[in-house]
């Protein structure tokens, strides 16, 4: 289950805290533990420990502002996992693809409530608009760059012949299902979780074993079968 987070107070926080983040702290401790529908911003101010509304109001005037200011910077925080790994990677695409996966595996395993947010949040966009919100209204690079890279890994290995949309939905649906059921994985430490997640992966994407880089994600060209 989701830790329980809901623990900040006004007496609790340091002055110097950025209020901003204490919002945001608490507002995604009680999505998780209650659901979105089931916290109101009355909730988030408590929680926060703003004792007035106005005080609340400064910063965020609405629920779903608070959520938008959530799902904005999570993504943020993913781009700067993900995006550095595939730079430091190789300038080969299995080396940019294992570095991105592992990177956005370790990510979402080492920030589960973020990750569980994010994607019920984007599911119900997608449900509601037709497209997720990196496609559309908050647009972000590791979308067409992943794409790009899938692209390529065409020309040297034994892809998958899916549309690449659909191979990279399906890396994002079994990622995060298992992000969320984290606890199925049992009584082994997140970089053995990590490494399971991307033997699954790569099963997806190829239909035969492949040579793949060693999972330190750096340039190096030691190669090892898995």
């Amino acid at each position: 289950m989701m830790p329980n987070a809901i623990a900040t107070t006004r007496s609790q926080r340091p002055e110097s805290q950025d209020s901003r983040e204490v919002i945001l702290a608490a507002a995604l401790a009680l999505f998780i533990q209650r659901g979105y529908d089931g916290t109101s911003i009355d909730d988030i101010r408590q929680a926060a420990g703003f004792r007035s509304k106005a005080s609340l109001y400064t910063h965020f005037k609405r629920k779903e502002d608070v959520s938008e200011a959530l799902m904005t910077r999570i993504l943020g925080q993913m781009e700067d996992a993900i995006l550095p790994a595939c730079r430091a990677a190789a300038d080969e695409p299995m080396a940019q693809f294992v570095a991105g996966v592992q990177a956005y595996i370790h990510w979402g395993l080492s920030h589960r409530p973020e990750y569980a947010f994010r994607f019920l949040q984007a599911q119900q966009e997608r449900m509601l608009t037709g497209q997720y919100d990196y496609q559309g209204k908050r647009p972000s690079p590791i979308y067409p760059l992943m794409l790009s890279i899938i692209g390529q890994l065409r020309q040297a290995y034994p892809v998958r012949q899916i549309a690449d949309t659909a191979l990279f939905s399906m890396l994002m649906g079994v990622i995060s299902r298992a992000v969320i059921d984290q606890d199925s994985f049992g009584a082994i430490d997140i970089p053995e979780q990590a490494q399971q997640l991307l033997e699954v992966c790569l099963g997806i994407v190829f239909t035969e074993p492949v040579a793949v880089p060693s999972s330190r994600m750096t340039t190096q060209s030691t190669m090892k079968r898995l």
